[in-house]
């Protein structure tokens, strides 16, 4: 019987373990198909902003009626801030694509671990009802609904400190892109027009820099997304990542707007504070529900050396 039910805990595990990976490749599914969406029509936006770029560069037309109204430097910096805004945000969608293909082989590889356990663990259930029947004892019963128990509790302070882990990672993340973006507060206004077009090396450097941070917050963002899919939704944590996924799009538009202009980055550190407030908020839920099961778990596990304490003595 021990034996049996040792097994039937084992496979319960790696059962939960098989439907959580399930869920995370059918978002991961559905996430790709929304980027190779989003990545067309991007592709269309950057296209246009390019070619509105290319002409008033160039000595057409429209380049010389801009020129001789005196409007030409004014209509062509906003005609690179729109394209650089729309380049960088095609980029990232091209990135997160990549790595959502990626994801999707991992877990495709991983469920093949998991083929047949269904059917062993219906086999063993069947048969440990029947002994369970056969003996027609409460306290072997009472003994079962404890274990089983335990073993849920064990599975739901896991899922959900690997939450509070992706919670902590990403909010890491956001740390480091805030202080980032405090010491670019002094870079100085961008010369996108005299020196040609984000010239200097140096400012290269500064936007492959925070463009690469904020490819990984938008990547922990997901990670986030995937560990909350398995928390139990009866724990009624309002959590709106939802909100969080579009991050790296309006951040691009947020940058480009402050730094080409005038270098004032207020606006991008604020939309970093307010995710990073959120997070905040919600490993602050996550760690309380975590603490409650800890001490649920504790008392079931008092209750089980209880029971077997006391059916020593009987024996």
């Amino acid at each position: 019987m021990e034996e049996l039910n040792s097994r039937i805990i084992e496979l319960k595990k790696d059962l939960k373990r098989k439907k959580k990976l399930k869920l995370i490749l059918n978002e991961s599914k559905k996430e790709l198909e929304i980027q190779k969406t989003k990545k067309t029509e991007l592709s269309r936006i950057l296209n246009e902003e390019e070619k509105d770029v290319e002409k008033l560069e160039s000595f057409s037309a429209t380049g010389l009626f801009y020129s001789i109204l005196g409007s030409k430097e004014e209509r062509l910096d906003k005609e690179k801030k729109e394209y650089l805004a729309a380049k960088l945000k095609y980029d990232e969608c091209c990135n997160s694509i990549k790595y959502i293909e990626l994801e999707i082989i991992k877990y495709k590889e991983k469920l093949k671990e998991y083929i047949g356990l269904d059917e062993e663990y219906a086999n063993l259930i069947k048969e440990k009802q029947e002994l369970i029947l056969s003996k027609n004892d409460e306290k072997s019963q009472r003994l079962m609904t404890k274990l089983d128990k335990e073993n849920d509790l064990e599975w739901n302070i896991k899922e959900m400190q690997e939450a509070i882990d992706a919670g902590n990672n990403l909010q890491i993340a956001l740390r480091q892109l805030i202080q980032f973006l405090k010491s670019a507060q002094s870079w100085g206004t961008w010369d996108i027009l005299g020196g040609g077009f984000l010239a200097t090396a140096a400012k290269h450097s500064k936007i492959d820099k925070a463009k690469e941070q904020v490819y990984n917050v938008q990547r922990l963002i997901r990670e986030l997304k995937k560990e909350l899919l398995d928390v139990d939704v009866s724990m009624n944590i309002d959590i709106n990542i939802g909100s969080f996924e579009t991050f790296a799009d309006y951040f691009f538009d947020g940058l480009i707007a402050d730094w080409m202009v005038q270098s004032k980055i207020n606006d991008s550190l604020t939309r970093v504070y307010n995710i990073d407030s959120d997070i905040s908020s919600l490993l602050k839920t996550l760690t309380k529900e975590s603490n409650d099961l800890e001490n649920e778990l504790f008392n079931i596990r008092e209750e089980i050396k209880k029971l077997i304490e006391d059916e020593l003595e009987d024996g």
